[in-house]
């Protein structure tokens, strides 16, 4: 196939969920052909573009567990929380395609890596401002006695086996309620300029959190490390006295705050749930366009019939909801379109996956391929980089079973701030199913849920019916 045939199959590709001003775009033209010309050297490619474990593509998962009565219950909790992050990374290493878990993440040369750990079973432990480092015994928590008391003693301010410095831990466990609204930054607390941690355990209220890296774990993976660690149980061991002990407040880590809220998912299925966010940001921009803002709806690569594909990295579809005299399109017309869009990402077809293999094929550094790909806002390619960051993005899992998970991420870094933009995260497991919308910039979080649900649920009612 030609270069100018991939370039016209590839705006024909744009036409589905760009405004057509983008036609007038001398970036999205530059894009486009640079794409077309080096999509074949790309094809193939495995490099990981859209992290370079920046803060920005840090996430957590939480679930509803019992929140501890005193320090004698962190310190349990927090013991347990570490042996079940460490069993379900054993169990789940290798099982997901292109994210190794039994790793750390270094930093050298501007380039971010996994790498393996140098001490497994290392664990950190934050409480108040500092990070303290143990080991984990490798026969379970009910061998942990010892390390449970080191927390009470540290906790006392008397001398233990913990110690503040030494290499990276495979989980930081914080004790204490962390700040929401940066509780995916968490295992960050032990990080140098050389890197550190990917994963992290955190409590907020009535939830046990798991924080993550998006350069080593997507959200199947990460879902089911939150279950792993959620149903953790702390053996009768690691109950040791420290009643009489106050946790220090946790100190606050640095990153862009998310505004979060959550609550019980309607009952509808990704393309209608997509098609009712859609209508809302079409609302809440300018009423007189003839499209929606863009929005993502991630895709997992693979046949429908493949049962692996969950575990896989997902590429975006990019949606519109078209609109004319101010009225959206009827849902049918929207999901047909947006079922053929993910059928082709999920082939290895779609425009996000396209662009990806040409942005592959470029002979550029590696630390150069992810900025472009997930770099702030550019003035000369502000049209493209918007638009496909999509004003919001609509995320679906399906869990095997419960429970379900609160799931906060941030909006791409291409959207300006004072424009304001979501991510709305799905989960679903078993019969329960939860919703979470979380924001930066001008857009407020309970307001976009309480829209997004009132579409979603009208369209839902006549289903029911």
């Amino acid at each position: 196939m030609s270069a100018l045939r991939r370039g016209r199959e590839l705006a024909a590709l744009v036409d589905e969920f760009a405004p057509t001003a983008w036609r007038r775009d001398p970036a999205w033209w530059a894009l486009l052909g640079t794409a077309a010309l080096t999509e074949p050297w790309g094809q193939g490619a495995t490099a990981y573009l859209a992290s370079d474990a920046d803060p920005g593509t840090d996430t957590f998962m939480a679930a509803p567990t019992a929140p501890p009565r005193d320090a004698s219950d962190w310190i349990a909790w927090a013991v347990a929380s570490a042996h079940a992050a460490q069993a379900a990374v054993a169990r789940l290493d290798g099982t997901l395609p292109d994210q190794p878990l039994a790793v750390a993440i270094a930093r050298a040369g501007g380039i971010a890596r996994t790498a393996p750990l140098a001490q497994p079973g290392r664990v950190g432990f934050a409480i108040g401002a500092r990070v303290w480092y143990g080991q984990l015994d490798g026969r379970g928590p009910a061998y942990d006695a010892d390390l449970a008391r080191a927390l009470a003693r540290t906790l006392r301010g008397q001398p233990s086996q913990l110690t503040l410095d030494g290499p990276a831990p495979q989980v930081v466990v914080a004790l204490g309620d962390d700040a929401p609204a940066r509780l995916r930054h968490g295992h960050r607390r032990a990080w140098t300029a050389d890197g550190g941690p990917w994963l992290g355990v955190a409590r907020m209220g009535p939830y046990t959190a798991v924080t993550t890296c998006h350069l080593v774990v997507d959200g199947w993976g990460h879902a089911l490390l939150t279950q792993a660690v959620a149903a953790a149980i702390a053996p009768p061991a690691l109950r040791v006295d420290a009643a009489d002990v106050a946790l220090p407040p946790l100190a606050t880590v640095s990153g862009e705050p998310l505004e979060l809220c959550w609550g019980p998912a309607p009952a509808v299925g990704a393309v209608a749930a997509a098609y009712a966010l859609g209508v809302v940001l079409h609302r809440r921009g300018d009423p007189r366009a003839r499209r929606s803002p863009p929005l993502q709806l991630p895709v997992a690569p693979g046949a429908a019939d493949d049962p692996a594909r969950f575990a896989r990295r997902v590429r975006p579809a990019l949606l519109s909801v078209r609109f004319s005299d101010g009225r959206p399109e009827p849902l049918a017309a929207f999901s047909a379109r947006a079922r053929a869009a993910i059928a082709r990402e999920a082939a290895g077809a779609g425009i996000a996956t396209r662009l990806l293999s040409g942005l592959h094929g470029l002979p550029l550094p590696l630390a150069l391929k992810r900025r472009a790909l997930a770099g702030g806002p550019s003035r000369l390619t502000a049209g493209p980089s918007q638009h496909l960051a999509g004003d919001a993005c609509l995320s679906m899992l399906r869990l095997p079973d419960g429970p379900a998970l609160i799931a906060a991420s941030a909006p791409p870094p291409q959207i300006p701030r004072s424009r304001g933009a979501a991510v709305v995260t799905i989960v679903r497991a078993g019969a329960d199913a939860i919703a979470t919308v979380a924001t930066v910039g001008r857009c407020d979080a309970p307001d976009l849920l309480r829209a997004w649900r009132r579409e979603a649920e009208a369209l839902a009612a006549p289903a029911r019916g």
